[in-house]
């Protein structure tokens, strides 16, 4: 990676009449390096165009979007929430397991358990349990993957509004340390 070529290119994109930055295409081999290529993005951003929104293509992992927004980046876009649900994975607050549970496991099979204890998504507001959910999974029901995509969807959102409160509160690093640490609340919230 070259941080000289990315700031200028980063300088070059903002000297132009565009609305909002896009930072994308090679951000590195490994997370660590991403984090600091990104960071490079918006520290040249930072000096040149402040008032501009920061759009990061492609990345959607829950640390990913922590670290994002740490680093000054305002939107993202990622398939991961849909991805995984086709894939049989529901999004959880478990960071040990990457933030989610994998309902194709076969000790899923018979769990009453609900994906997520207090979740406001219709899927659990439904009553849908991970068994039943698994289940579908376990028969290729099409009805599975558009279960667990409102709840992976309605999960990152929740999580979303978390991070855009602590922003406004001035309490964005406690909030993010909570959130790895799995200290989270995916109830319904602003009127959804």
């Amino acid at each position: 990676m070259f941080e000289d070529l990315r700031v200028a290119s980063t300088e070059r994109v903002a000297a132009s009449a565009c609305d909002g930055i896009a930072i994308g295409g090679s951000l590195g081999a490994d997370k660590p390096q991403m984090y600091e290529v990104v960071g490079w993005s918006t520290a040249a951003l930072d000096r040149v165009a402040p008032d501009r929104p920061r759009h990061l293509l492609g990345i959607g992992d829950i640390d990913d979007l922590l670290r994002g927004v740490e680093l000054g980046i305002d939107t993202f876009d990622c398939a991961m929430p849909t991805r995984l649900a086709r894939h049989g994975m529901a999004v959880v607050p478990d960071p040990e397991r990457r933030w989610r549970v994998d309902l194709t496991a076969s000790r899923w099979r018979r769990s009453t358990e609900p994906i997520l204890e207090g979740c406001g998504c219709p899927t659990c507001v439904a009553g849908y349990p991970r068994g039943y959910v698994a289940h579908l999974l376990h028969l290729r029901d099409a009805t599975a993957g558009r279960l667990l995509t409102l709840h992976n969807l309605h999960v990152v959102a929740r999580l979303m509004d978390d991070v855009r409160a602590a922003i406004a509160d001035g309490t964005l690093a406690d909030r993010t340390a909570a959130i790895r640490a799995g200290v989270v609340s995916f109830a319904r919230s602003h009127g959804t």
